[in-house]
Order: C-alpha cells, then structure tokens, then sequence
C-alpha cells in the first residue's frame, strides 16, 4: 500500500466511449460459474454482479459469456448471441445499471482450453493441440465452423448492445478460441487461417466486418482484453497484438485491458504480477493506443491504483479480488480509513476453475462470497 497517494484523480469521473463514469474504477470480468446449467442468468449471477456495482466503481464487467455451445469453461457459465439468453442478460444490464456504475458484456470461447469433463462438449482450435493441465485433444475447426464461430461473435456482441449493456469486451487473451488464433504457438494452420501474421488476423477482420455490416455503430461499444505476454517464446505480446490494436482502433474501438499468460503458463502470473509487469505492459500499449487502456492485475489497494495512473500506465483500473475480499474498500478509502479495508488472502477460492468442485466463494465473512448455490462451498 502507498500511503498518502492522491487519490482524487483516480475517483473523478471519466468519459468513456462518450459515456461517463462515476470513478476510473473497473471491477475487471470476474466468472463465477453460477448460470442454470443451460446458460441462461441465474438469480445468483445477478446478485452477485449487483453487488459489485454497489461498490462504487465505475463499470462492471461481466465476466466471460460464451458464444457457442461449445464455447464455455464448464456447463454452469453465461452464454449469449440466443434470444432464449437475453430475459435473464437484460435483467443483468438492469441491475448494475439501477447501483449507478456502467456495464461492459465479455464474451468469449473457450478453444483448444476446453474440458469436456467440466463443458460436456467436444473441444475445438486452430489447430491439434494438448492442454497440459486438462489432456484434452483439441480437434482443429474446419473453415465452415470458423466461419459459424465468426457469425456467433457478432451475434453476441448485437445481442449483448441489445439487452442494454453498455459495451462488449472481446476476450482475446489467455490463451481463449481468438488469442488462440492470433498466436503461432496455438496456430499452426496451412490454409488462409494460418501461417503469415496477416492469415493469423483473419478471422478478427472477419468478425470485424461482418459486424460492420450488420451494426456498423456496434463497433464502436467494443472493448478489447489482450494479452501483455504470455511468457512463451512463440506467445503474444503487446507488440505483436499491434496489428489487431491498428485493426480494431481504425473501426472506433472503445477500450483495451490488458492482461497476461495462458493456461499452460498459469503458475507464472502471480510472480509477474506481484513485480507489477501488467502495468508495464499495460503502459507499453498505452504508448501507442488511442482509446483509453485498463490496467489490471494484482491491484490490491486504490493507492497502488493511483500510484498506475500517475506513472501513466493506464487510464483506468482494474480491481477483482480486491473488491471480493472487501466490498467497501472504495468507500473506506475514500474516506481516509485504507487501514481498515480487509485485504484479500490470495487463496484462490473465487477461482472456481482451481478447485475440484467448481464453486466460487470467499474465506473473508466480510467479502462477496455469500453468493453461491446452497452447499457451494464454506465461506
């Protein structure tokens, strides 16, 4: 924590995509893996998402809906693109919205990273590839189905708008369908998908068009997460997440998070986050984007949070943790009580993907974790 950091620039409001936020404060896409099984919102989800809203950031973002059947993490996660998804996306969009803060859909599929065991789908890729944590093979899209996949981001993404969110982040990092295919380590397709960095850029110049036609003023709702390093030789970095930056900069995007690391290189992000390194390379595309750029990982305090936007590496920032440990640590402070804001313990029990029965909770009695199922986990 940085005693004394200033901390009112990073509560002023600030324009976004022509909106206004409260405060600079983004509760990042946290998943909680609460929907009915079927994809559809629960009341747990919107429960949950409300209550982060009610922390006083500035936006919500709703953490990795998927586009396709085939596309989520297990079969208890959000799904959209369908009118039988949106009653329960609209409650959702409603319910942030009622505690004042702004809304931002993700949306995502999960690729090559899939697990059947969690999912009860096939999993699919660019390209033949093994998990090392999961041992799934993943079966290589044929180009009708990366076509299918194209036209179910833009569904998702008008889908998303139309149930009154008020921006869709596309999830194009950790090692998901679309990082997959902007990286030669996952992509190593011969045909129009694959090889040179332009075929790589493909299919988002299709599902960038495609939406173009359809809703050319969808564009400029987009909001982008990409990957800072994946701390692999042939993984992505900011400098080679440029051409998609100039890509979908060019079409109006309205926001970039960045972010780090894939499932296979999992076990390095809290060393990278705990040295700051997001930031960094949050700072580094700050250098060369134009929309405004989220800074994000680790963060644990607003003072560390100030401390970011007065070294210029980011414009807003992101909390996720944070906000689970402690729902009021905007309020506390703000107010100049930072030493009572219950700090998170890294556990990992709001992680529902590291742990065996796939339930989301909180160790902190003061935290969020009292949304879960009944006989979810202890909280």
């Amino acid at each position: 924590m940085n005693a004394g950091e200033d901390l009112s620039p990073l509560l002023a409001p600030f324009r976004l995509g022509g909106l206004e936020m409260r405060n600079r404060i983004v509760c990042s896409p946290i998943s909680i893996n609460l929907a009915d099984g079927r994809g559809h919102v629960s009341d747990l989800v919107v429960q949950f998402y409300a209550m982060m809203g009610k922390t006083g950031v500035g936006m919500v973002t709703i953490g990795a809906s998927s586009v396709s059947p085939e596309g989520g993490s297990t079969n208890t996660g959000t799904h959209v693109g369908k009118p039988e998804f949106e009653p329960g996306l609209r409650r959702l969009a409603d319910a942030v919205r009622e505690t004042g803060a702004l809304s931002s859909l993700q949306i995502f599929h999960v690729g090559a990273q899939g697990n059947t065991a969690y999912s009860g789908q096939p999993v699919l890729g660019p390209s033949a590839y093994v998990c090392p944590d999961i041992g799934i093979m993943a079966h290589p899209l044929e180009p009708e189905d990366i076509a299918r996949i194209e036209d179910e981001f833009v569904d998702a993404v008008i889908s998303g708008l139309n149930c009154s969110f008020d921006f869709v982040e596309l999830h194009l990092a950790h090692g998901y369908l679309l990082h997959q295919f902007l990286s030669p380590y996952f992509n190593h397709r011969t045909d129009r998908y694959g090889g040179s960095p332009g075929n790589r850029l493909r299919i988002m110049e299709a599902i960038a068009e495609k939406l173009a036609r359809r809703e050319p003023a969808a564009l400029r709702r987009i909001g982008c997460r990409i990957s800072g390093n994946d701390f692999l030789p042939d993984g992505m970095t900011i400098e080679s997440n440029r051409p998609v930056v100039d890509l979908l900069e060019a079409l109006g995007c309205a926001y970039w998070v960045v972010s780090a690391g894939i499932y296979d290189t999992a076990k390095q992000k809290p060393i990278h986050m705990a040295r700051g390194d997001y930031w960094r390379y949050a700072g580094e595309l700050r250098r060369f984007a134009r929309a405004p750029v989220v800074a994000q990982g680790g963060i644990r305090s607003l003072e560390t949070g100030a401390r970011i936007l007065r070294d210029g590496q980011g414009d807003l920032i992101g909390l996720a943790q944070a906000l689970i440990a402690d729902p009021l640590i905007i309020e506390k402070s703000a107010a100049g009580r930072s030493s009572e804001v219950v700090p998170c313990l890294e556990c990992g029990r709001c992680r529902y993907l590291k742990r065996k029965d796939l339930t989301f909770d909180c160790v902190r009695p003061e935290g969020a974790g009292g949304v879960r199922p009944e006989g979810g986990g202890s909280g």
